[in-house]
C-alpha cells in the first residue's frame, strides 16, 4: 500500500519538478500565438530562433487532458531527484478534414491522415517523434504559384515518398548553460513574424543540425540543412538532387526589449556535371563568413545576408522588421537603373497579444521582395527545398499585406486573416520573370528596367475565418470550422473561390495555403 502511494506522489511531483525537463516548443503559428516565451522581454530569451528550447514545466491540469490522458496517452514520470526527473508520453495525431471549393468548378477537399508522437524528456535531454502520413485531395488553382504541384508531396508522390513529410524526429542535448544540440528531422524558423524573409517553415521537413551558443544576452547560433531539389521531376523521386545549407545567426538583446540580430547563409549543391563535392568542409567553420569563403573556392554557391530586429514595447507589443540581402552593386542603385541583381527582400510588422483586450491577439505585416532574389543559375542553388522556397512562400516579385486577429474564450479561439497580395509570374516557360525562385536567373528579359510585379501581375485576396474548439489541448487537438475567400485578379480575368473545411487536427505544423 506504502509502494502505491509512494509511486502516486511521484507522479504528482513532475509538476514541482517540471521547470528542470528540457523541452522544445513546436514552431506551428497558432501555438506560438499562446506561448509566454514569443513575447516574453527577457534577456536571455532569444524569440527570434524557433524552435524555442527551454526548460518548463508540463500543463496537464485541464480536466479534459487528464480524463483523455487516463484512456489514450500513456505517461510516465519519476523520480524527486531533479537529475533523474523523467518524462515519458505517447499520444495520437490526426489530421481529418473534409470540405469543398466552390469556384468554376466544385472540387472536394480532403485529408485523412492518423498517427502518433512520443516525448521523451529529461533535465538535459529531449526526444520528440511525429509522424503523421496523411493522404489528400484538393484544389490546384492555377492562377498562382499553387500551380506548382510538387509543393505538398501528399498530392503527388506515394504516399510511401511523402510519409514523413510532415513528420518529425527531433533530439535535443544541453550538457550546460552554454551550449545545445538540436538535431534530426524537421524545420527551423528566424524571425518574430507570421513570414520570415531569412528562414521559414514553409518548406517540407528535411535533416539537419543546429548548435546553439548562448552567453549572457547573446545566442549564436550554426544551422546545418540537409536539403533537395525536385525541378528535374516532381513526380520521380529518383531525379531529386541534393544540396546542403549552411547558417550563421547571432541574435543579441541589447538592453531589454530591444534585439539585433544578424544572418548568414549559403546554398550550395553536392555534385554537378564536373565533380562531386559532397559536404564541403570549408563551410562547417562555426565562425567564418561565407562569402569569403565562397570566393575562396571559386564556387558559383548561393550566399545571403540579412538582418533580424524588434524592439518589445513590454511584454504584450512588439515591432520587428526583416532585410535580407542577395547581391546588389550601389551605383546601380545610386542610378536607379533597376538593375536586375539588386536582389533583395524586406519585413516590418507589429504584434500585440494583449490588443486592448485579455486574451485578443493582433498582427499587422508587411513582406516584400524584389525580382530574382533568392534564385540563382540552377534550381540546385536557389534558396529553397523541394521546390518550396525557405523563406516567403510567394519566392519573390511580390509585395503582401496581412492581418490576423485571434481572441480565445475557454476553449474556444475564433481567428481572422487577411492577406492581400500583389506578384507577377512568368508570362513563358522560357522566360524568368524573377518570381519563381527555382527558375534560373540567366533567362531573363535583360539587365535593367527590371520592375516589381513584372510578367503577368497577379493580386490575390484571401480572407480565412477559423473556429477552433480544444479537445485535448495538451496533445494540441482541436476541432476545427474554416471559411476561406480567394480572389484572384490579373489582366485576363478574375476568380473567385469559396471553400469550408470541417475536421479534427492536432495543430503541431504550419501549412501554408494563403497566397
Amino acid at each position: 500500500m506504502h509502494k502505491w502511494i509512494l509511486y502516486i506522489s511521484l507522479f504528482v511531483s513532475q509538476f514541482s519538478f517540471g521547470q528542470n525537463l528540457l523541452r522544445v516548443h513546436d514552431i506551428h503559428y497558432r501555438n506560438q500565438i499562446q506561448s509566454p516565451y514569443v513575447m516574453s522581454d527577457n534577456q536571455s530569451v532569444h524569440s527570434s530562433v524557433k524552435p524555442i528550447i527551454n526548460s518548463a514545466p508540463l500543463n496537464l491540469t485541464d480536466k479534459k487532458d487528464l480524463a483523455f490522458k487516463r484512456s489514450f496517452i500513456i505517461t510516465s514520470s519519476a523520480t524527486v531527484d531533479s537529475s533523474k526527473l523523467y518524462n515519458f508520453r505517447l499520444y495520437p495525431l490526426v489530421d481529418i478534414n473534409g470540405g469543398i471549393e466552390l469556384g468554376q468548378n466544385s472540387i472536394p477537399k480532403i485529408t485523412a491522415g492518423a498517427g502518433f508522437g512520443l516525448n521523451y524528456s529529461k533535465r538535459k535531454f529531449y526526444l520528440t517523434f511525429k509522424m503523421l502520413p496523411y493522404y489528400k485531395i484538393d484544389g490546384v488553382l492555377g492562377d498562382s504559384i499553387q500551380s506548382n504541384y510538387n509543393m505538398d508531396f501528399g498530392t503527388n508522390r506515394a504516399i510511401a515518398n511523402n510519409i514523413f513529410y510532415r513528420g518529425e524526429f527531433l533530439m535535443a542535448y544541453r550538457p550546460n548553460r552554454f551550449f545545445t544540440f538540436l538535431g534530426g528531422y524537421g524545420k527551423n524558423f528566424f524571425g518574430e513574424g507570421y513570414r520570415s524573409m531569412l528562414l521559414s517553415d514553409n518548406i517540407g521537413a528535411h535533416p539537419f543540425f543546429k548548435i546553439e551558443t548562448s552567453f549572457g544576452s547573446i545566442k549564436y547560433v550554426n544551422l546545418y540543412n540537409f536539403w533537395r531539389d525536385n525541378s528535374t521531376d516532381p513526380f520521380d523521386r529518383s531525379q531529386d538532387i541534393p544540396k546542403f545549407n549552411a547558417t550563421h545567426y547571432l541574435s543579441w538583446n541589447i538592453i531589454q526589449g530591444l534585439n539585433l540580430s544578424v544572418f548568414e547563409t549559403v546554398n550550395f549543391r553536392t555534385k554537378d556535371t564536373l565533380v562531386n563535392r559532397g559536404f564541403d568542409f570549408n563551410y562547417i567553420n562555426p565562425v567564418v563568413f561565407y562569402r569569403p569563403v565562397e570566393y575562396g573556392l571559386g564556387s558559383a554557391d548561393n550566399v545571403l545576408l540579412g538582418m533580424n530586429a524588434s524592439y518589445k514595447l513590454n511584454r504584450h507589443h512588439n515591432i520587428y522588421t526583416q532585410f535580407i540581402l542577395d547581391e546588389f552593386l550601389l551605383s546601380e542603385i545610386q542610378a536607379q537603373s533597376r538593375w536586375w541583381a539588386n536582389k533583395y527582400a524586406w519585413q516590418l510588422g507589429y504584434k500585440s497579444d494583449e490588443f486592448f483586450k485579455e486574451n485578443l491577439y493582433f498582427q499587422i505585416e508587411l513582406n516584400g521582395a524584389r525580382p530574382f532574389t533568392y534564385s540563382h543559375k540552377s534550381s540546385a542553388h536557389a534558396y529553397g527545398h523541394m521546390n518550396a522556397a525557405a523563406a516567403h512562400p510567394l519566392g519573390a516579385n511580390f509585395m503582401e499585406l496581412l492581418q490576423i486577429t485571434s481572441y480565445s474564450f475557454g476553449d474556444h479561439r475564433i481567428t481572422n486573416k487577411i492577406t492581400f497580395a500583389s506578384f507577377g509570374t512568368d508570362i513563358d516557360s522560357l522566360t524568368s520573370y524573377g518570381q519563381d525562385i527555382f527558375k534560373s536567373y540567366s533567362n531573363r528579359p535583360g539587365d535593367f528596367d527590371q520592375m516589381m510585379y513584372q510578367g503577368n501581375r497577379n493580386n490575390v485576396l484571401n480572407e480565412t475565418f477559423i473556429y477552433e474548439y480544444a479537445l485535448i489541448p495538451s496533445i494540441d487537438m482541436y476541432l476545427t470550422a474554416a471559411y476561406n475567400l480567394r480572389v484572384a485578379n490579373n489582366e485576363y480575368n478574375t476568380k473567385i473561390y469559396n471553400s469550408f473545411q470541417i475536421g479534427i487536427r492536432s495543430r503541431i505544423w504550419n501549412v501554408y495555403n494563403d497566397f
